[in-house]
């Protein structure tokens, strides 16, 4: 039985820097769980001249692969979630995937058009059929009795059990902060993790994840969207290592195809 668990965070279609995160050595016999947004992202890196690759499908395959050969575990993020509405025929979802990276992505699914009924149907097709059917499969949480996992957070209004679905997925400021913008207590006593916010935007340090807690003895909760593809000069993938029971045991990240280990800064 595994006894530790890998939390990753945001990947939004950078397969180069996924596939060399799951060579870390600290992943090896370790229970992969995936934050989702999977797709999408930017090439362009602020302030550089650097171009970086978006291959949605790569990444996918690679997070399928995962689930389906060695029983790792994959949340849906707001972004895939853009794909799956789209092709259930939401038009407000497709709209707003359209504005947030949809039409670039939809080129690299072999799409060229931007028409919500080419583009739903397509969705609904082969060979784009297998990653709808992949992505209607996943869960929006996971935990077990010390750990919580969820892509964006959760709404301190609601017991666990009666979470809303669009807070699970698009949550910011209401999960993260309390009075005077300080850290909101964890309610839960169990450690989270969330991806969905680059922690760039909140705090611009070089490091690649935020440890929140409102005072020392505060449960923690980990931020690890690492700003892969999101614009970001230092963005990437994070991946996070805990104990079955929360201990940290390692931390990994990819930036520009270079593993970074521990506690690592690299320049904003």
């Amino acid at each position: 039985m595994l006894s530790k668990y890998t939390f990753i965070g945001d990947i939004h279609s950078a397969a180069d820097d996924l596939a060399i995160l799951l060579q870390a050595e600290s992943l090896k016999n370790s229970r992969l769980v995936f934050l989702g947004d999977y797709i999408d992202g930017r090439s362009t890196r602020m302030g550089t001249q650097q171009t970086d690759s978006i291959d949605p499908l790569a990444v996918l395959d690679l997070i399928m692969e995962r689930v389906n050969e060695h029983h790792d575990i994959a949340l849906l993020g707001n972004h895939d979630d853009f794909w799956l509405q789209t092709a259930y025929g939401d038009d407000f979802s497709y709209q707003n995937w359209r504005v947030n990276g949809g039409s670039h992505t939809w080129r690299k699914l072999g799409i060229h058009s931007s028409n919500f009924i080419v583009v739903a149907d397509a969705l609904r097709r082969e060979p784009l059929h297998q990653y709808t059917h992949f992505l209607a499969q996943l869960p929006l949480t996971w935990s077990n009795d010390y750990m919580l996992a969820v892509h964006a957070g959760i709404n301190w209004d609601y017991p666990l059990n009666q979470q809303i679905r669009d807070d699970l997925l698009w949550i910011r400021d209401d999960y993260y902060y309390g009075h005077a913008r300080s850290w909101h207590s964890n309610q839960t006593n169990r450690i989270i993790i969330t991806g969905h916010t680059p922690v760039q935007t909140i705090a611009n340090n070089g490091y690649g994840y935020i440890k929140m807690q409102a005072n020392d003895q505060d449960c923690p909760r980990y931020l690890i969207d690492a700003g892969s593809r999101s614009g970001a000069k230092n963005g990437g993938i994070f991946a996070l290592t805990l104990s079955e029971t929360g201990d940290v045991l390692a931390k990994d990240w990819v930036v520009k195809q270079h593993l970074f280990s521990g506690d690592k800064t690299i320049e904003p």
